[in-house]
């Protein structure tokens, strides 16, 4: 009797650290938007950053702060959120929440990869001559390197989409929050082809896949374990 009420009692303080981790992930993930509007968009923007590097300096800074406490926040949210369908579906909640920790990672570790080697790069650019031309070549080659942050979020999206699918079958959440999952997914995909109304569509599945952190985050710190829903 006791263990059985202390394994319920390590369960709810379990997934009660994953709301509040999920909390803060999803608010850093928007701080690091935030922090990297200015960030490079394309290789042929590696001039204009690096001449202007030292006014995006603090701002890159604080992207890079963000994005890695998110990624490491991230890894109790999904762990909580993997127990909180409580082995059901396990082969489909094991991949989501493997596409979602390497999703995340992997965006991580190229964004704060691709601004490190700007400031270092901004360096022999500002004494001009052949060093700025080199500097220009490398960054080119190092912002059209970091389109792999756009793989890392879209395997990261597509892990939503796997809960959603498993969500929608009334269990561990509200099925309509698994149709917000799916849609999200499917909108950041679509986002991801260079079309025009593409930044509309990134846009709103990234607002989607937030609502589904927060309020997947607010229900594991509510409950303790979410119920199936019928």
């Amino acid at each position: 009797m006791a263990e059985a009420s202390s394994g319920g009692s390590a369960g709810e303080s379990g997934s009660r650290l994953a709301g509040v981790c999920g909390i803060l992930f999803g608010i850093l993930v928007i701080a690091t938007f935030a922090a990297s509007y200015n960030f490079p968009s394309g290789p042929s923007q590696a001039d204009a950053t690096l001449a202007r590097f030292s006014s995006f300096r603090s701002a890159f800074l604080a992207g890079d702060i963000f994005i890695g406490l998110a990624a490491v926040i991230a890894i109790p949210y999904f762990v909580g959120l993997r127990a909180a369908f409580n082995g059901k579906d396990r082969l489909l909640v094991g991949s989501a929440t493997l596409m979602g920790l390497v999703g995340i990672i992997v965006t991580a570790a190229v964004f704060i990869g691709e601004a490190i080697t700007l400031d270092v790069l901004s360096g022999p650019y500002a004494t001009g001559g052949v060093s700025k031309t080199a500097a220009v070549i490398v960054a080119q080659a190092v912002i059209g390197f970091g389109t792999v942050e756009v793989f890392g979020f879209l395997v990261f999206a597509a892990g939503f989409a796997v809960y959603g699918f498993t969500t929608i079958r009334g269990r561990p959440f509200p099925r309509w929050l698994g149709y917000v999952g799916i849609l999200g997914a499917v909108l950041f995909l679509v986002g991801a082809v260079p079309v025009t109304g593409a930044f509309t569509a990134v846009f709103a599945g990234t607002v989607l896949i937030l609502i589904w952190i927060f309020v997947t985050s607010v229900l594991m710190w509510k409950s303790g374990a979410p119920r199936a829903t019928r």
